[in-house]
């Protein structure tokens, strides 16, 4: 993470790559929930902070992403138009943070400290229960956002719904490799994990790109540069639409 964060020749990748990373930690911290109960409510409240902060740069890029890509190869005027104002503010906002926190040294010391901590965590007491048992919860709570979903479609809902499913692919990711390089991974669930971690990629990946249009709609409207917002609107609207069976 604190490498990712040095990444000098593509600032935006360094920063996506942090908050994945973050995110993994968060999630695999959570698989030994039961021996770290004394210490993880404090280094998950650090990871928080650390990604809290790294949100409105990585949101910003994710922007200007996404309508690149709405816009296609040949981007209409308005578009055009659009990108540039969304480049002009992924670009303020990286350049303030960077004059907060010179070369991101301040959090990549948070980082550096938050590793010292996980390294000290009682990781003997991680035992192959204990990991089947948190994936389990993971995958129970999956269900219960994925009803609340189908009962209430709002977006926190859906939000809920996609963090959970990420968690747990995150999860039984790295379970499968501890399986496999342990010379474990025949064991009875091997299968279904390996489909489950496809499903929740899917799943993941397809709430996320519901959520990034969101975004940018929402972006868009916020936006004080002189834009043509009618046509952009509507590309959105269909996007949305078409992915309207999912949550």
């Amino acid at each position: 993470m604190a490498r990712a964060l040095a990444d000098v020749k593509d600032r935006h990748r360094g920063i996506h790559e942090a908050r994945k990373s973050l995110r993994r930690l968060k999630s695999l911290l959570t698989l030994g929930a039961e021996p770290f109960a004394n210490q993880l409510p404090a280094l998950t409240e650090r990871i928080g902070k650390l990604a809290t902060g790294l949100s409105p740069l990585r949101d910003s890029h994710v922007a200007v992403h996404t309508a690149q890509v709405l816009a296609g190869p040949g981007p209409s005027t308005e578009w055009q138009q659009a990108i540039h104002a969304l480049e002009n503010r992924r670009d303020g906002r990286l350049a303030a943070a960077l004059t907060k926190d010179p070369r991101f040294l301040k959090r990549r010391h948070q980082i550096r400290d938050l590793g010292d901590a996980i390294e000290v965590l009682p990781w003997k007491a991680v035992t192959r229960r204990t990991i089947e048992q948190a994936i389990a919860r993971s995958e129970r709570r999956v269900e219960s956002a994925e009803k609340r979903v189908r009962k209430d479609g709002s977006i926190a809902n859906l939000h809920r719904w996609r963090r959970r499913a990420r968690r747990l692919r995150m999860q039984l990711e790295f379970w499968r490799k501890v399986l496999k390089a342990t010379g474990k991974s025949a064991h009875k669930r091997g299968p279904q994990d390996k489909a489950a971690v496809h499903a929740m990629t899917r799943l993941s990946d397809a709430l996320g790109a519901k959520q990034d249009l969101r975004a940018l709609r929402a972006t868009l409207r916020t936006l004080k540069a002189p834009l043509t917002l009618e046509p952009l609107l509507e590309r959105i609207a269909h996007e949305l639409k078409a992915r309207r069976k999912i949550g």
